[in-house]
C-alpha cells in the first residue's frame, strides 16, 4: 500500500502527462486555425471543423481528468498535513 506522499507523487506524474496532452491539443488547434487562415481553404471547412471538434473533445476529456487529479491531490495534501507529512 502506498503512503499518501507516494500517491501524491504519482498524481504529480499523471498531472504532468495530462497537462502535456492539453498543451498538445491547444497547439494543434492553433496550427490548424493558422493554416486555415493562411490558406483560406473554404472548400475544406467541413474537414477542418470535424478535426477541430475531435481535438476539442479530447482536450475536454483531458481537462476532466486534470480536475479529478487536482481534487485527489488536494485531499491527499490535506491528509498529509493532518498527519504532519508535509
Amino acid at each position: 500500500m502506498q503512503t499518501p506522499a507516494e500517491q501524491y507523487e504519482q498524481l504529480v506524474g499523471e498531472e504532468d502527462r495530462v497537462v502535456f496532452g492539453i498543451q498538445t491539443c491547444e497547439h494543434c488547434v492553433t496550427l490548424l486555425l493558422d493554416n486555415l487562415y493562411h490558406t483560406g481553404e473554404a472548400q475544406n471547412q467541413d474537414t477542418y471543423t470535424e478535426i477541430l471538434k475531435i481535438i476539442h473533445e479530447v482536450e475536454q476529456r483531458l481537462r476532466g481528468e486534470w480536475l479529478t487529479i487536482k481534487i485527489q491531490k488536494a485531499l491527499l495534501a490535506h491528509q498529509m498535513k493532518r498527519k504532519g507529512d508535509v
